[in-house]
């Protein structure tokens, strides 16, 4: 990790306090428990496919291995990508229509415990930097990889599983980060900075404490000075966790410096030459809430680290497998 990379990565979070979005009430039924899956593959690779459905919950989960990401699945559908209210920068536009096909993406983060299954296995290296307490423990999400790396794993989970792991689109990512919702902010609240360490892991006063060169901390604390246990905050109305702040997240995406001539269809931009850099999510630990809008995006070059810097996993669903679900159509308002 370069500390350029990680100082850029965290003054984002002093370019203001922008509305966060905060999960409904009522979950949208986006996932369902029927996971299409090629079970003689599964049973192949010495796996076993398993549903979790909590109680309460309207989303079910499943993975293919017991050391594997749990996932989320999607019937696809169409919503709004980009900045559509205008509080955005000129990279998150112009807003455009997309259209996203059947997938699954990952519940949480990858964690470090689902990493060291893969170094383990001999199909991935050590991350670069290991933090020292409790950030090391194996619930946490895994950083100090780059996106090499990171398309290491899912190369990797792909081949264990017999199913076909990818990183997310960028599309794909705030097609589930915005979970219906088309503005950059579900609601306005009067207290913002104790609205930011309810739902999600944000720089914090514990962060600054820890880190007393990070000035922008919010007026509250979440008690995690660095990245937090995946899953300890609440999901979003998708079932999905963690997709503001923790850790920046990896998409397949090669940087563009607006979205003109980008796909509509939901999959990666990808230039035949190759990507400069490759686009990352989300906002991390050392961000305010600005960093953290659906629309906000940031790039590095795809040999970089970071100690804010990690990715979720995404999984192609043919649409025959699918049933059917409505899908929320986001709307600019």
């Amino acid at each position: 990790m370069t500390s350029a990379v990680l100082f850029r990565r965290c003054l984002l979070g002093a370019l203001g306090a922008l509305p966060m979005l905060a999960p409904a009430a009522a979950p949208v039924r986006a996932a369902t428990a029927n996971a299409p899956v090629a079970a003689a593959a599964v049973a192949a690779s010495g796996c076993k496919l398993t549903v979790n459905h909590p109680a309460g919950s309207r989303t079910a989960y499943f993975r293919h291995c017991a050391d594997t990401p749990e996932m989320v699945r999607f019937s696809g559908g169409r919503f709004m990508m980009g900045d559509a209210i205008g509080n955005g920068r000129e990279f998150e536009r112009p807003a455009h229509a997309v259209t996203v096909a059947p997938f699954a993406i990952g519940r949480y983060e990858v964690t470090r415990g689902e990493w060291a299954a893969c170094v383990a296995a001999g199909a991935c290296l050590s991350p670069s930097s290991v933090p020292n307490g409790a950030e090391a423990g194996p619930r946490h999400p895994v950083t100090g990889i780059n996106w090499n790396q990171a398309r290491q794993y899912v190369e990797w989970l792909a081949a264990r599983s017999g199913q076909p792991y990818r990183l997310p689109s960028e599309a794909e990512w705030e097609y589930v980060m915005r979970a219906g919702v088309a503005a950059d902010g579900a609601q306005t609240f009067s207290q913002p900075s104790q609205y930011t360490c309810s739902y999600a892991n944000a720089l914090d006063q514990s962060a600054t404490l820890r880190h007393p060169e990070l000035t922008w901390s919010a007026g509250c604390n979440d008690t995690f000075p660095d990245t937090a246990p995946v899953g300890s905050f609440p999901p979003n109305a998708f079932g999905v966790s963690d997709l503001q702040g923790n850790v920046w997240e990896w998409v397949e995406d090669c940087w563009h410096p607006t979205y003109e001539g980008a796909p509509t269809d939901g999959r990666a931009w990808i230039d035949d030459g190759g990507c400069r850099k490759r686009v990352n999510r989300g906002g991390g630990w050392g961000n305010g809430a600005g960093a953290m809008r659906p629309s906000n995006r940031d790039a590095d070059a795809a040999n970089n680290v970071s100690d804010a810097l990690g990715f979720r996993v995404a999984l192609t669903l043919p649409a025959t497998a699918v049933k059917r679900t409505p899908a929320p159509t986001a709307t600019p308002r």
